[in-house]
Parts: C-alpha cells; structure tokens; sequence
C-alpha cells in the first residue's frame, strides 16, 4: 500500500480486552483491544525484556505478565518504577473489520 499499512488482523479475532501478537515488518506487534479502541505495541516489555502477549489490560494500560510493570497503550509510557523506557507503539487504523498497522513505530 502506498501508506505503508498493512492488513494485519480482523478486528473480530481479537476480544474486548484481549490481545494477540503478530510479526508485522521487522517487529513484534502486539495488537490489544480495549473498551477505546485498538492500539499496537511492540511485544517486549522494557523491564525484563519479556513477551507482553497475555498481559492484562486495564482501560487503556497493559501489565506485563512477568512483573505487572504496566504501560500506556496511548503512548508507550511505563507506569511504575521498574523501568522508564517506553515501549514502542506503532500507527493503527481500522478498515471495516481489518486492522492495519504501518510497520515502523511511533518516534
């Protein structure tokens, strides 16, 4: 596509408060649906350098299934003291029932 997205998922094969990971580009991209909306992160957390698949979400915030250190979905933002590093997040649009993301995070 001449935007850089590319289809992903269907939205449907994702449940509210779910989330599931996907290779997308050179990344790991874990897509996660909330009461607001689907966002993407990349799937590492910055503390442990662990797979956030399976974290839980609480409104627009995933914890890390390692050590609960919880993120932003909006913007990356760590919340807690167990590290400061953002993880990446990366642009997403629905198209329908299609969920595509550009393969190249947020700066």
């Amino acid at each position: 596509m001449s935007d850089g997205f590319v289809r992903v998922a269907a939205a449907a094969d994702i449940g509210e408060n779910a989330n599931r990971a996907f290779r997308v580009g050179d990344y790991d991209v874990l897509i996660c649906h909330t009461r607001e909306g689907f966002f993407a992160i990349e799937n590492l957390c910055t503390h442990q350098l662990t797979e956030m698949e399976g974290g839980k979400i609480r409104g627009c915030y995933i914890f890390c299934p390692l050590h609960g250190q919880r993120f932003s979905l909006k913007d990356g933002a760590p919340i807690g003291q167990l590290t400061d590093k953002p993880v990446k997040t990366f642009p997403l649009r629905r198209e329908g029932d299609d969920i595509l993301i550009r393969p190249h995070p947020n700066d």
